[in-house]
């Protein structure tokens, strides 16, 4: 990931479902010796996660698992002969107030 803007101080990091996330990461707040030390980690962590997120993918759609999934989660249906999308349905219309 070339660029992702991140922060472990201020904004949405005093909330507390945020903030204990940074805690749990250990990145919460300004390095105390090196500051930026704790944004660049958090990033690298953030960008661990969305390749390990990526790679997961690319195997199951290798494998088949994906379609499979899909199949076995009601997906498996074709659509019912002379069904229209629902965009092509009519619409009941409404009545014009007097």
């Amino acid at each position: 990931m070339p660029s992702i803007e991140v922060g472990t101080l201020g904004g949405g990091t005093i909330l507390e479902p945020q903030g204990a996330m940074l805690d749990m990461l250990g990145v919460r707040g300004s390095h105390p010796t090196n500051p930026g030390d704790n944004s660049r980690r958090l990033a690298r962590i953030i960008g661990a996660a969305v390749l390990a997120g990526e790679l997961s993918l690319c195997s199951a759609l290798a494998a088949g698992h994906l379609v499979r999934a899909h199949m076995a989660h009601n997906r498996s249906q074709p659509p019912l002969r002379g069904a229209r999308p629902l965009h092509l349905v009519e619409r009941p219309r409404l009545l014009a107030s007097p």
